[in-house]
């Protein structure tokens, strides 16, 4: 009954483990780790081994309702955080354009050859006639064509207009020979709006263009424009939905820029940077906030703007980094010692975001309370930290 009972209870643990997303702030998964003792327990369940963990978190119920796991800066750590997915939707890559269809207020260049040899007599009569035609397409989609009629080219290639005159002109000629081509693309536009040198419509022709295309057209990169223009986070819009693109660093390690093609009334914003910024708080020589260009700094580069550490204040175990939402939308707290030279090499390559709060503690003092303090100020919330023990399956 004993055994039966231990299973079940394994059971139900691993269960919990396996049903949820493991995160930062779950507390069924080994996510972000942090502080841990460990122990392994043979359970009598033949070679399977499992190891208890007990992980420092935090319950801040106004933030989250699971607890968030007070993460220490490893190796570990900053690999996981250096190596997650890139954030970029797939579907922008799964669009591929098609030949361009014609639309109102496209102007179209009509070229009929042979037309003056079969009219002849019409010549000899007078009639002045010209060959070549630039014709407006209509907002209902049509355009007239002397000996054709009116037409209906909205939502059809210039291949298409080009067999529908030939058909329409062979009732009053002799096997026509017509070119048809599109001389001003009006019908179809990509807004470029925000911190661009050169923002505005640009028009959607027979040339497929990408967004490397239009970031280059619309000037993002110029020096009067990359100390506002925040090139991490642009704003595209397709659809009704908007996605966040960090477009510095597609363009310093990928292609994919080359590959996501654009569209009819695609909108690409280029926001102001001015709010990129990260906290540093607590017994640092000059608390403030850093504006940062890219789309990260390092602990130890924040440290350093802010004048270093108060040595003779300053509790340099116990540095904290508050991360409102992570790339899973969910809040993230690690943990930095700086008492030792292995802290600083580590803090030299842990990577902070845009609205980090670092948190240097004080010395002598219990540091968590001013923290939350000053983390979230005039709200009313539940500050304590807790042990959460959790049941993993051995090498998960």
């Amino acid at each position: 009954m004993k055994s039966l009972l231990s299973i079940l209870s394994i059971l139900i643990l691993v269960s919990s483990c396996a049903t949820s997303t493991c995160s930062s702030t779950n507390a069924s998964c080994t996510f972000g780790a942090t502080n841990s003792s460990v122990e392994i327990m043979n359970l009598g369940l033949g070679n399977s081994s499992f190891k208890r963990r007990n992980y420092d978190a935090a319950i801040i119920s106004d933030l989250s309702p699971d607890p968030i796991l007070i993460e220490n800066i490893n190796s570990e750590v900053i690999e996981r955080e250096l190596n997650r997915p890139l954030s970029l939707p797939t579907n922008l890559l799964q669009y591929s354009p098609s030949s361009y269809k014609i639309g109102k207020g496209d102007r179209l260049f009509i070229y009929v050859y042979g037309e003056t040899e079969r009219l002849s007599a019409s010549l000899a009569a007078g009639a002045a006639i010209n060959p070549i035609f630039e014709k407006y397409v209509r907002d209902d989609g049509t355009i007239f064509y002397p000996n054709a009629g009116i037409l209906d080219v909205e939502n059809k290639t210039v291949e298409e207009v080009r067999t529908l005159l030939t058909e329409s002109l062979s009732l009053v000629l002799n096997n026509p020979q017509v070119d048809v081509s599109v001389s001003e693309f009006n019908s179809k536009k990509v807004t470029v709006s925000g911190l661009f040198k050169n923002p505005g419509t640009y028009s959607i022709t027979t040339v497929p263009m990408t967004l490397s295309q239009i970031m280059s057209n619309a000037n993002g990169f110029s020096s009067e424009t990359t100390d506002k223009g925040d090139l991490t986070n642009i704003k595209f819009t397709r659809d009704g939905y908007i996605y966040n693109i960090d477009y510095e660093y597609l363009s310093r390690n990928s292609q994919i820029q080359n590959l996501i093609y654009l569209k009819d009334g695609d909108v690409i914003h280029l926001p102001d940077s001015q709010d990129k910024l990260i906290h540093v708080l607590g017994e640092a020589f000059q608390p403030q906030s850093i504006q940062i260009s890219r789309k990260s700094i390092s602990l130890s580069s924040a440290i350093s703007q802010a004048n270093g550490l108060n040595r003779t204040t300053a509790k340099t175990k116990d540095i904290y980094i508050f991360r409102p939402s992570d790339f899973e939308g969910k809040p993230r707290i690690f943990k930095a010692n700086l008492s030792n030279p292995n802290g600083y090499l580590l803090a030299a390559n842990f990577n902070l975001e845009p609205q980090d709060i670092v948190y240097v503690g004080t010395r002598g003092v219990t540091s968590w309370s001013r923290f939350i303090q000053q983390l979230i100020p005039f709200t009313n919330f539940l500050n304590q930290a807790q042990s959460t023990e959790i049941v993993t399956n051995k090498g998960f």
